[in-house]
């Protein structure tokens, strides 16, 4: 893929930029991916739904939520897909599970999902995108076996699309592109420094 060193000018343009990342992602060994859009105020449901539309064009491709609510509310807004909504707790139950040949979507889980969420994903066969998963959970003490378990749990994961704003800049990864800092000035944005992992808070600071 083409190194892309701005930043998308809209929303349209950093999912047709996650496509790409998908698209490249279906050629990697690895099965779980994470997808992350850092921004406050997004329709994540939406934004699942685009990434379940590029994945179904070549797949049997299945969308995953934490709660039956969250659940009910997918199914009324894309009913035509409502047989492939599940909680993360119903699919692991179901059939589907050992699906080797299917992709699985989750719509962002979160700490207090875990003890449901990371049993699916253990007994899950087929390829898996994560959209903007919180796995860490900081109110887990220090040392614990939970807090192990959830570490290394995190790096079974690796991002493909990534974008955020941040004080003074922006950080962005493209799949397979690197990591790709961004400073900004006067409300304009400009190419800083590139990563082949991605930064630590103390690492963008320097470079920024």
């Amino acid at each position: 893929m083409k190194k892309n060193y701005s930043l998308p000018k809209d929303l349209n343009q950093a999912l047709k930029d996650m496509e790409d990342a998908i698209t490249s992602s279906s050629l990697d060994l690895n099965r779980r991916f994470t997808i992350e859009f850092k921004f406050e105020g997004l329709k994540f449901n939406k934004i699942g739904i685009t990434i379940y539309k590029i994945l179904a064009k070549n797949n049997n491709v299945f969308l995953t939520f934490a709660d039956p609510g969250a659940v009910a509310l997918a199914k009324r807004d894309y009913s035509d897909i409502k047989d492939k909504i599940y909680t993360f707790k119903s699919f692991n139950e179901s059939n589907n599970i050992n699906n080797i040949d299917s992709v699985m979507i989750s719509i962002i889980p979160q700490p207090y999902d875990f003890d449901t969420y990371e049993p699916m994903c253990e007994n899950y066969s087929g390829v898996h995108y994560s959209l903007n998963p919180k796995f860490e959970d900081a109110n887990v003490g220090i040392g614990s076996v939970i807090r192990e378990r959830r570490k290394n749990f995190v790096k079974t994961w690796n991002n493909i699309y990534y974008i955020q704003p941040i004080n003074k800049g922006a950080l962005m990864h493209i799949f397979p592109n690197n990591w790709l800092l961004f400073k900004e000035d006067n409300n304009k944005y400009f190419f800083k420094k590139e990563f082949e992992y991605k930064p630590d808070n103390e690492t963008i600071f320097v470079n920024l």
